[in-house]
């Protein structure tokens, strides 16, 4: 085999695992953006907090794509879903166009627990 084949060879096998290791830092990229919503406050235009962030939903390519936020005042109202593109980040947390009669409105977001 001369040197030629070889470093082609060489470069192939590079390319196919590129991939593979980024891997880990993607999963850890994606992983620290959703931490980066969690335990935000939510408020509306006017200020009024709606919420706090408890967790955060990822699109298929992993990177957030719902809030979901615990009403203030009433744990067990449930939570409720908000996209977090429609989320404006602030010194305090964010804030959403929605008014709080317009949260307060929306359905309970019911969350399917992974079976222990």
């Amino acid at each position: 085999m001369g040197p030629m084949t070889m470093l082609r060879l060489v470069l192939a096998a590079a390319l196919l695992t590129a991939p593979l290791s980024i891997l880990p830092a993607v999963a850890h990229a994606q992983a620290q953006a959703a931490e980066a919503y969690q335990g935000r406050t939510v408020r509306d235009a006017k200020g009024v907090v709606l919420g706090v962030i408890e967790k955060v939903v990822l699109d298929a390519r992993g990177r957030p794509a719902q809030a979901l936020v615990r009403v203030q005042g009433h744990p067990s109202a449930g939570l409720r879903s908000l996209a977090v593109a429609g989320l404006v980040a602030d010194a305090g947390g964010f804030t959403t166009p929605l008014t709080k009669a317009e949260f307060d409105a929306m359905p309970a977001v019911q969350l399917d627990e992974p079976a222990a």
